[in-house]
Formats: structure tokens, sequence, C-alpha cells
């Protein structure tokens, strides 16, 4: 049970954060959001993640070279790129900025959006998207925050791991499912997750698939599996070389 727990404490923490927010529904601005365009490729879309740390795995890259790594990644031909916002990922809101220095691709923030103040500041932010994690929002919620996304020019990417979660995620028609492959309560991965998750989406959604994705031979598995986009974080942070590392998985010789 350590994901709930962590899972849990995570959303607490963030209740605690909301009221300091309140300043961006006041300063939000209307974002036009390209990150649709990254599935129109002849290849799938690969989304390379800046995650500085896991509340499980611990550290995966110190804040002194952060800006080296976001580089890095993103001078890699990546489609997208995710960035985690979260303090218990060594991350916050500003690591925006810093990817924003280095490229104008499409930036998708990564964290656990619970309300509107949420939405409200990745719009001041300019993100492209945001994911919107099922497994922590009520249908009600899950419907405002999605429709307050779109109304600013957000993308809302939603997030389900299981059928019951898929289920509540298509009360709002969403254009981009993410499949989580870690199970939320024994924490193990498994990409063949997807497969089984992939026969319950409707063929007009777009299909990202997430966790446990480290070598080629698991994106060409996705790939046979029709899947749209894979995002990538672990994988990437833990190598050496994040260009070659990244070239590799996308099948691209040196």
């Amino acid at each position: 049970m350590i994901y709930i727990s962590i899972l849990d404490r995570i959303v607490r923490d963030k209740l605690k954060e909301i009221p300091s927010l309140e300043s961006y529904r006041n300063r939000y601005k209307t974002v036009d959001s390209h990150f649709k365009d990254i599935f129109n490729g002849e290849s799938m879309a690969f989304i390379g993640e800046v995650k500085p740390a896991s509340p499980v795995k611990g550290e995966f890259l110190g804040r002194d070279n952060l800006e080296f790594v976001i580089r890095e990644l993103v001078n890699s031909p990546i489609s997208a790129v995710s960035v985690l916002t979260d303090s218990h990922f060594n991350a916050s809101i500003e690591n925006i900025n810093l990817v924003k220095r280095y490229t104008d691709i499409p930036i998708l923030r990564k964290d656990f959006i619970i309300d509107e103040l949420q939405v409200f500041e990745s719009s001041f932010y300019g993100v492209d998207a945001i994911l919107l994690i099922v497994r922590i929002l009520t249908e009600d919620s899950l419907r405002s925050l999605y429709n307050l996304s779109v109304s600013l020019g957000i993308e809302p990417v939603v997030e389900v791991y299981d059928v019951e979660d898929l289920k509540k995620s298509l009360a709002v028609n969403p254009g981009i499912i993410l499949i989580n492959n870690r199970n939320l309560k024994t924490f193990e991965v498994d990409i063949r997750h997807t497969e089984r998750m992939r026969k319950y989406i409707p063929d007009n959604v777009r299909i990202i698939s997430a966790s446990g994705i480290s070598s080629r031979k698991d994106i060409e598995y996705l790939e046979s599996l029709g899947i749209d986009g894979v995002l990538v974080g672990e994988a990437i942070m833990k190598s050496e070389n994040i260009r070659r590392k990244v070239m590799e998985l996308m099948g691209i010789e040196d």
C-alpha cells in the first residue's frame, strides 16, 4: 500500500498549498496550445520527462545539474517535454520557466491538479497541457477542471490506471488519455497493462503510455498496439547520455 499512502500524503500537502495560489485567479492567460500537434508526425509521439526525483526511488539528479539535463533533453528529438512541478519530486513550477529558456516545444505540466487555482497558475506559466489524474478527483471535479483547462486553451491529458478510472474519465469525453502502467496499490510496473486497457478506450481518443518504458523493444511493442505516444522519464534521467538514450529509444541512429 506504499503508493496509496504516498499519493494520499501528496494530495494532503497539495491542499495546504492551494490558498497561496489565489492571486493566479486574476493573473491567468489564454494559452495557444500546440500539444495535440505532437500526434501529427509519421512516428509515435515521444514525450521526454524532466523528473529530478521520485518519492520512492529517491533523487535522480541534483539541482546543480538540472539545467544541463533540461538542455540536453530538449535538444534531443523529442515531440514534447513533461515537467514535474511537485515538491515531492524535488521540483517546482519554476522548472517550467527553465525549460522555456531552451525550447518552444509543447510542455505538459505533470502535477497533482486538484483545484482550479492550479489551472489558472498553469495558464500563467504558459504550459500547453496539464495532467489530470482521475484517481484523485471526483467526477464533478474532473469535469470542472477539464472544462476550465479547455476554456483557457490548455490541453487536458487525463491519466487513468484501471477500468474504473476510465469509466469516470469518459464522462468528459477526453481527447487524450494517458495510461499509467504503474499499479497504484503495489507500485509494480508492467507495460502490458497498456494492452489490457487499450481495448476499453474509444478509437477517437489519443493514447499515451507511461511508466516502465526503458528500451526500444518496449516502444516497438507499444507501437504494435497502435498507441499514439509514450512518456519516458526515469530511463532518461538515469542514463549517462540523455540525447543518445532518447535516440536509442526512438530507433534513430546517432
